[in-house]
C-alpha cells in the first residue's frame, strides 16, 4: 500500500508551523550571539586558558587563532592559471539478500585547469570487494557500513594524491565533499582498526603536502556548532568549566555556526579557527596535520572549509584556497563545480547496479551454479517494477 498522504498532511502543516516558530526564535537570539562574537574580538590570555581547560575535557569547540574571531576577509585575487582537483565516492553495500555477497566503491575525480583553455579531465576508479577478508569481521560478522564508508573516504583522498602527482607545476587545490576529519574515530569500537584507517589518511595528506597541493574539505549547509561552543565557553568562569557546562549551550542552544556567519558578504571568509575535536588533537595534530576551519560565502551559499595546518598557517596558501573555492562557485552559484561534477561521475545508478548483478548472474551460471535472490528481495523487485510501470 502506498503512502496515504492525506493522513499526514495535517501533520505537515504543524511541522511547517513548528519550523517557522523555531527559526523565528533562533533569529531573535542571533543578534546577541553576534554581539558576543564581536566582544571576544582577539582572544585574550584568559579565554585561551579556558580553551585549554576545556580541551582537557574532550571539548570539540573552535580554538581561536591570531585572527579576531569576528573578522571578515574579502576574497583575494585568484592566480591567472591554477588547477582544481576534486574526488568523490559512492558505494554499493553488501546485500545478504542478493545472489552473491560483495561491495563496490566507485571513485569519481576531475582535474579542472583554470586559465589553460583545456577541457576538464574526468575519470572513475571502480573497485569490487568480494574476498572473505573484505566482507567479514574477525568474529564472523558481516563488515559494518561505516567501515565501507571509511574505505570510500580513504579512496577519495588517495585519488587526489594520484591526480596531484600528475599535475604540472601550477598552484593546485584538491577538494573533497566533506570535512577532513574522519568519522571512523567516533564510529568504530575497534581502536586498532580506526587508527589504521586514520594512519592511511594522514599518509595521503603527507603525499599531498609533498606534491605541493593544497587539500580542503568543503561542507555545504554546515550544521556544526564549533564556534557557537566557543561563545558559550567565553561566558563561563574558570571555576565553572565542567562536562555538564560544556554540553549546555545555554542561550545558544540549537544555534549553528551557519546561522552565526550567515551575514558574511559575498566572497568573504570568516576568521580561521583550529578544530578542537579530540580526533584532531589526538591523531592529526601530532602528525603536523591539525585541521583548521573557516566559513566562506561563495555565491549564494555559505560553506564550511577545512584545511590542514600547513595550509592554514601559510597566508599565501590560505588565500589561494579561499580564492579558488570562490572562483569555482562562480560557475554554479555557490558550491564548487568540480565537487558537483565529481559526485555526478562517481554515483552508481540503479540501472548500473542492475547491469552489474546481471553480469554476476551470468558468470555464476557459467560456473554451474544456480544463483537466486531471497524471496524478500524478489518481492521488493516485483513491487518496485510494478510501481515503475504503473505508478
Amino acid at each position: 500500500m502506498a503512502l496515504e498522504l492525506n493522513r499526514v498532511l495535517p501533520e505537515v502543516d504543524l511541522l511547517s508551523a513548528n519550523a517557522a516558530e523555531r527559526l523565528a526564535e533562533l533569529s531573535a537570539r542571533l543578534p546577541s550571539a553576534r554581539a558576543r562574537l564581536a566582544e571576544i574580538g582577539s582572544a585574550d590570555a584568559a579565554l585561551r586558558a579556558r580553551v585549554q581547560t576545556a580541551l582537557g575535557m574532550r571539548w570539540a569547540g573552535a580554538i581561536p587563532t591570531e585572527e579576531p574571531v569576528d573578522a571578515s576577509y574579502p576574497c583575494p585575487p585568484a592566480p591567472a592559471r591554477f588547477d582544481v582537483l576534486a574526488a568523490d565516492g559512492s558505494q554499493i553495500y553488501p546485500d545478504r539478500h542478493g545472489i552473491a555477497l560483495y561491495y563496490l566503491i566507485n571513485t569519481g575525480s576531475i582535474a579542472f585547469r583554470h586559465g589553460s583553455g583545456q577541457a576538464p579531465d574526468c575519470r572513475t576508479e571502480p573497485r569490487l570487494h568480494y574476498a572473505d577478508a573484505d566482507l567479514y569481521e574477525e568474529d564472523g560478522g558481516q563488515i559494518p557500513s561505516f567501515k565501507i564508508d571509511a574505505d570510500r573516504d580513504l579512496a577519495e583522498l588517495g585519488e587526489l594524491v594520484q591526480l596531484a602527482g600528475e599535475q604540472v607545476a601550477t598552484p593546485t587545490v584538491a577538494l573533497i565533499d566533506n570535512g577532513l576529519l574522519l568519522y571512523i574515530t567516533l564510529q568504530s569500537p575497534n581502536r586498532g582498526y580506526a587508527d589504521a584507517i586514520v594512519e592511511g589518511y594522514l599518509a595521503h595528506l603527507d603525499a599531498l603536502k609533498a606534491a605541493g597541493a593544497n587539500p580542503a574539505g568543503v561542507v555545504d549547509r554546515p550544521r556544526a556548532a564549533s564556534v557557537v561552543r566557543l561563545l558559550r565557553l567565553a561566558e563561563l568562569g574558570a571555576d565553572q568549566i565542567n562536562d555538564q557546562a560544556l554540553r549546555d549551550l545555554g542561550p545558544y542552544r540549537h544555534m549553528t555556526d551557519g546561522l552565526l556567519f550567515a551575514d558574511l558578504a559575498p566572497g568573504h571568509r570568516s576568521a580561521l579557527f583550529e578544530h578542537g575535536s579530540p580526533a584532531n588533537q589526538d591523531s592529526y595534530k601530532p602528525r603536523g596535520h591539525s585541521i583548521y576551519l573557516f566559513y566562506v560565502r561563495s555565491g549564494d551559499t555559505l560553506l564550511r572549509v577545512e584545511v590542514p595546518a600547513w595550509v592554514a598557517q601559510n597566508p599565501e596558501r590560505l588565500d589561494f584556497v579561499h580564492a579558488a573555492i570562490v572562483k569555482q562557485g562562480e560557475l554554479t552559484g555557490g558550491f564548487p563545480y568540480v565537487l558537483m561534477r565529481a559526485h555526478e561521475i562517481a554515483v552508481v545508478t540503479h540501472a548500473e547496479r542492475r547491469l552489474l548483478d546481471e553480469a554476476l548472474h551470468t558468470a555464476l551460471i557459467r560456473r554451474g551454479l544456480s544463483p537466486s535472490i531471497s524471496q524478500k528481495q524478489q518481492g521488493k523487485a516485483w513491487t518496485s517494477s510494478a510501481k515503475q510501470k504503473y505508478g
